[in-house]
């Protein structure tokens, strides 16, 4: 019978335990790599889902006035440019306008809007004279950032581009630390 004398007695070791520095140095940066895309793909997968909100825009309303208690009614000022498809699917939502001492207009009372262009005209109110608003509009609203999807099936489905990416980091942790075979699993 022969006696092995000394660490390992000669036997085999398992070796599936072990991780070596090469291998936590690979799982530190590719955490590292895979995290720093996940943010840049939820930003756009928010910009694509979301409409974007706009506060406190300031709007110069001196050429509008034709003497200090008279409107003109006639001049539209742009809140933002609208391209061709937001025209047509996505007007600008939840807009607020505010004469330039912060006193909230009135729609239809004192001011008309053209939310599909994204443009609203004043009306001669004591509201909008130039004694009371300083030359200036204040507006709020929300809008479609270029990219936004209009269609609901379209923003159900990005959620699922970020769930996947978490996926995906999550298999390559569970590969690289040995807790799992992706080789033997899948293929």
């Amino acid at each position: 019978m022969k006696f092995f004398i000394g660490f390992g007695g000669g036997k085999t070791m398992n070796k599936k335990g072990e991780m070596n520095i090469g291998i936590i140095v690979m799982m530190f940066v590719g955490i590292i790599f895979s995290l720093a895309l996940l943010v840049p793909i939820a930003e756009t997968v928010g910009l694509m889902t979301n409409k974007q909100v706009a506060t406190n825009q300031s709007v110069s309303t001196v050429t509008g006035f034709l003497t200090t208690n008279s409107v003109n009614e006639s001049i539209n000022y742009s809140v933002r440019t609208q391209s061709a498809w937001k025209v047509l699917d996505c007007a600008l939502g939840s807009v607020v306008v505010r004469n330039g001492v912060g006193t909230t207009l009135v729609l239809d009372t004192d001011y008309t809007l053209d939310a599909d262009n994204g443009r609203y005209s004043l009306l001669n109110t004591s509201a909008t004279i130039p004694g009371t608003s300083l030359n200036l509009t204040y507006t709020d609203y929300n809008f479609c950032e270029d990219g936004y999807n209009k269609d609901a099936g379209s923003r159900g489905m990005l959620p699922l581009i970020l769930i996947f990416s978490s996926l995906i980091i999550l298999g390559f942790v569970l590969e690289k630390s040995g807790v799992t075979n992706m080789k033997d699993m899948f293929g």
